[in-house]
């Protein structure tokens, strides 16, 4: 399915916004009841100050993605069905060649990619900041090519999720 969507759009927009920067932003009939209507109709996303800061996070995100060669996402509409243990499979099989792995786990409701990457040291593990107050991932002590982050480390209680 392809979007006529701009890149530049924010991200609660309505489904065919016309774009923030469009000569018909806050406009057109498919800005009626979008949240940023009044803010596109009066150029706010077009002032020199939105353009530059819009620039500043581009180039902070591409900075900070310039190591990532690839991204694999295991999802599915249906719960139950072994997204997690792919997704931890994929990683520990790539870690093992030699690749330098993230596995990212946002299930918020079972975060269980910790326990498949970690094995029991899951129950310790803490993630810290860097200098810039990024977070750090958890890395796997026996294999230090594979880091996981999940949501599983800000709670108190593992079981809490």
């Amino acid at each position: 399915m392809t979007s006529n969507t701009p890149t530049d759009t924010p991200s609660d927009a309505n489904a065919e916004c016309v774009g923030p920067t469009a000569a018909e932003a806050g406009k057109a009939s498919a800005c009626a009841g979008c949240p940023n209507q009044q803010k596109c109709s009066s150029g706010a996303f077009n002032s020199p100050e939105a353009i530059a800061k819009a620039q500043e996070e581009a180039n902070l995100l591409k900075a900070s993605l310039q190591n990532v060669s690839h991204v694999l996402m295991v999802l599915s509409g249906k719960g139950g069905v072994g997204k997690s243990t792919v997704a931890a499979q994929l990683a520990h099989t790539l870690a093992s060649q030699g690749y330098a792995v993230g596995l990212l786990d946002v299930d918020l409701c079972g975060p269980s990619a910790p326990r498949m990457v970690l094995g029991e040291r899951h129950r310790d593990a803490q993630i810290t900041t860097s200098g810039s107050g990024g977070w750090v991932p958890v890395y796997n002590p026996d294999h230090p090519n594979l880091a996981c982050m999940s949501i599983s480390f800000l709670l108190q209680d593992h079981d809490s999720a």
